[in-house]
């Protein structure tokens, strides 16, 4: 092939190189044979060789121009792989999938986009069926976080709120080269038919849980205020109404509470 495909700092690659962890992470999927996966940065094919051979059609969304050329040499007897050169987050998922036909996502989430790539994922939540993703283990923890601790986040209540998640395994750096110099979770969501809890207005609701958040060691009544910018009475009154206590703090309240909570005209004097 003639390829020497050195992993890019700029793009903060590394490659995964462990292939017992690839064939676990695409079993996970629990893949059909008339089904789509959309692999997030394919890099030199790892899981692509396993996708491949147990889904209808693999979509590799790769950033790198040389790694896709890479990729299509490589796989060149494959047809059903389609390999987009472009940025994950700049993609159109309703390009690749629809309410009636959803697809399956897998990929190793860079940390520095893990947060934009999970608000794309939620925010497309319809046409997606699960993903089984690998992540930085302390965006793992905060995903599957149960209420009360101290990784009960706005991420964990945006995540729940919507899917089911849940970590599979761990990996080591040496499962990727270069290693990283921090260890990773595997894990996976499946995407709900409708919220956990009802919601009528699912970005005041959001901005609300991360207002509550902000400030963590702040009650949520302090919180809110600040953050959103209210006066005490009005934030008072919202919480009043939602039956919950003032003096509380963010990780103590339930998604059904946040539910109760993320009201628009709770906020009305």
């Amino acid at each position: 092939m003639g390829y020497r495909m050195r992993p890019k700092k700029s793009l903060s690659q590394n490659f995964l190189v462990n292939d017992f962890a690839a064939k676990r992470i695409v079993d996970s999927l629990d893949l059909k044979e008339d089904e789509i996966v959309l692999e997030i940065g394919p890099g030199k094919g790892a899981l692509t060789r396993h996708l491949v051979k147990k889904s209808k059609r693999v979509i590799g969304v790769e950033i790198d121009k040389n790694l896709c050329k890479f990729l299509e040499d490589k796989f060149k007897d494959k047809r059903n792989l389609i390999v987009v050169n472009k940025d994950v987050l700049k993609i159109n998922l309703d390009d690749f999938a629809s309410r009636d036909d959803k697809i399956k996502i897998v990929g190793n989430l860079p940390y520095k986009i893990t947060s934009p790539v999970l608000s794309l994922l939620l925010d497309k939540k319809d046409l997606i069926k699960q993903c089984v993703l690998m992540v930085q283990k302390e965006v793992a923890e905060r995903l599957c976080a149960e209420l009360g601790t101290k990784n009960w986040s706005s991420l964990s209540v945006a995540v729940q709120l919507y899917s089911d998640v849940k970590m599979l395994f761990r990996l080591k750096p040496t499962s990727f080269f270069p290693p990283p110099k921090v260890f990773s979770k595997v894990i996976k969501m499946v995407f709900l038919k409708k919220p956990r809890v009802k919601i009528e207005d699912e970005k005041f609701f959001l901005k609300v849980v991360k207002a509550s958040f902000a400030q963590r060691r702040k009650t949520i009544l302090n919180s809110l205020s600040s953050n959103l910018g209210l006066e005490k009475s009005v934030v008072l009154l919202a919480l009043n109404k939602a039956k919950i206590d003032p003096k509380r703090r963010a990780e103590s309240l339930s998604l059904e509470e946040f539910g109760e909570l993320g009201v628009r005209r709770n906020f009305v004097l």
